[in-house]
């Protein structure tokens, strides 16, 4: 084994709102790690959140960046029997490292780790060895990372998305447990929607009706490529809850998975749940409080359920990417390289309606 020698460049996060350009030893190797030459990473909706200072568990400075997909450039021989990997393989890395040893490590809620560590999100750069996110050049794999090899003739753009697609595999397949025929409603038609709809056509649904607001056509267009087989835009419906049970027959739907975080698409997805249906809460809303009309909940006995993570859903993600099945390299609207990331990071605040993904090419 022999890991790169010299140094490499990274973007770092030194303080809300300001990234810089940083070198930084290219770290040696052991047998249960590995180095992650990075290929491409994608901004998460997350990373803002860190970029803005807004996350409590952050602290700076930070390299950003989880969703990534990259080539093997160096790996212990511990870490290439565990992993069933090589040098010059192309893998994606799930944002979570586990230690392996608490009790939600054990029992496969490993997103929920007590000794958390998560790439990109609350592991300083002033960490040795400090390649602790991917907005650079290289990535350092620590014991207990979840690496998931993917096919050379996949686009980049697909591969990356791997904990994209796994979030929705995990709230269609792994919580909501959705069942052949059912039907499934998913409210938000971006990066994430987009993902839950194709683990909807994966997992048997039968209608599934993607409903919201947006001015970039692209994402009807995607919805509609990957499996959706109604929209509903409702920036030109006055009533979605009528036009969704015309569309269902005067019936609820069985499954709602909500990717928003708006409080009013909230309210929507309790009203549009059939009684004891499934509504899967994946949206996030920076814990401000919202109104929702709780007894919906009580008197069609829901089953309310929150989605993180993508605990033991990445392998069928994954599997879903390497079929080839969905173009879902169609998601990465748009490539910066890595010297503008702080270009990218705006552009992808600001141009939501544009933007489905905002990827970084490091090299």
């Amino acid at each position: 084994m022999s890991t790169p020698s010299g140094t490499e460049v990274s973007a770092v996060l030194e303080a809300p709102g300001r990234f810089v350009l940083r070198e930084f030893a290219i770290p040696e190797i052991d047998e249960d790690s590995f180095l992650l030459k990075v290929d491409l990473v994608t901004i998460c909706g997350g990373d803002p959140i860190e970029y803005e200072g807004r996350n409590v568990k952050t602290h700076f400075p930070l390299i950003l960046g989880h969703e990534v997909v990259g080539t093997i450039a160096a790996i212990g021989a511990c870490a290439a029997e565990r992993y069933g990997v090589e040098v010059g393989d192309r893998v994606s890395v799930e944002p979570y490292v586990l230690c392996g040893t608490c009790r939600p490590c054990l029992t496969g809620y490993y997103q929920f780790c007590e000794h958390s560590r998560v790439y990109g999100v609350n592991v300083t750069c002033d960490t040795p060895p400090y390649l602790w996110g991917a907005y650079g050049q290289y990535l350092y794999g620590a014991p207990g990372s979840r690496v998931h090899k993917v096919n050379k003739d996949v686009p980049l753009e697909a591969a990356v998305l791997s904990s994209v697609l796994g979030n929705g595999v995990r709230w269609i397949r792994t919580l909501a447990q959705v069942r052949f025929g059912e039907s499934v409603v998913v409210l938000g038609p971006g990066a994430q929607g987009l993902a839950t709809v194709v683990a909807a056509k994966e997992a048997g649904a039968g209608s599934i009706i993607v409903a919201g607001r947006t001015r970039n056509p692209q994402k009807w267009q995607l919805a509609s490529e990957y499996g959706a087989t109604h929209i509903v835009d409702m920036s030109q419906v006055s009533d979605p809850v009528a036009r969704i049970r015309e569309i269902l027959g005067g019936k609820l739907a069985d499954v709602v998975v909500e990717c928003t975080g708006a409080a009013d698409i909230m309210q929507l997805g309790l009203e549009l749940t059939r009684p004891v249906g499934r509504y899967v809460l994946a949206g996030t809303c920076g814990y401000d409080r919202v109104p929702l009309i709780t007894d919906m909940i009580v008197f069609k006995e829901l089953q309310v359920l929150g989605g993180l993570g993508q605990s033991w859903d990445t392998e069928e993600a994954v599997r879903i990417i390497n079929s080839r099945r969905y173009a879902l390299e169609k998601m990465v609207t748009h490539t910066f390289p890595l010297a503008r990331v702080g270009e990218a990071m705006r552009f992808f605040i600001e141009n939501r309606t544009e933007a489905i993904k905002v990827a970084l090419q490091p090299w």
